[in-house]
């Protein structure tokens, strides 16, 4: 086979093999959230938690979920300083909440592992999606 032939069948078999990487990130990320879900959900209906609803929290701003009570820091973070939860964002909220968000309530030290933090990212994306999907589960979208 020719050089180019082999390389073909190399890109050929990354991105045959690219979906299952993906899944088995956003699966990981789902046992990495097991340390949130004594104050947060995915589950759009859940909402008597401690902390807000993560079901769609991709796209939205910081501290605007209707209905949840946020800190003022966090709804400062979103009004002032138009903070929107992107991959970045999350990932330095999740980092370090209270670098991100000086006055938080959130009472986490942050997940120190990076890998740890894309694949909790990764799940609340997948979650996100199927929170769109779903018919009446609309959220507010804000683009940044």
């Amino acid at each position: 086979m020719s050089r180019r032939g082999r390389l073909l069948v190399l890109v050929a078999a990354l991105l045959i093999t690219r979906p299952a990487a993906v899944a088995a990130d956003a699966a990981r990320g789902e046992r990495v959230f097991q340390r949130c879900f004594a104050c947060h959900s995915v589950r759009p209906e859940e909402s008597n938690l401690p902390g807000p609803n993560l079901a769609g929290a991709f796209g939205r701003r910081a501290g605007s979920l209707p209905g949840f009570e946020f800190s003022p820091a966090l709804i400062e973070a979103g009004t002032r300083r138009r903070l929107i939860w992107t991959r970045r964002t999350l990932d330095a909220f999740l980092a370090n909440p209270e670098r991100l968000v000086p006055g938080t309530t959130m009472a986490m030290p942050g997940l120190s592992s990076l890998e740890d933090r894309r694949h909790v990212i990764d799940y609340l994306e997948q979650a996100a999606k199927a929170t769109r999907a779903a018919p009446g589960k609309a959220r507010e979208r804000v683009t940044p």
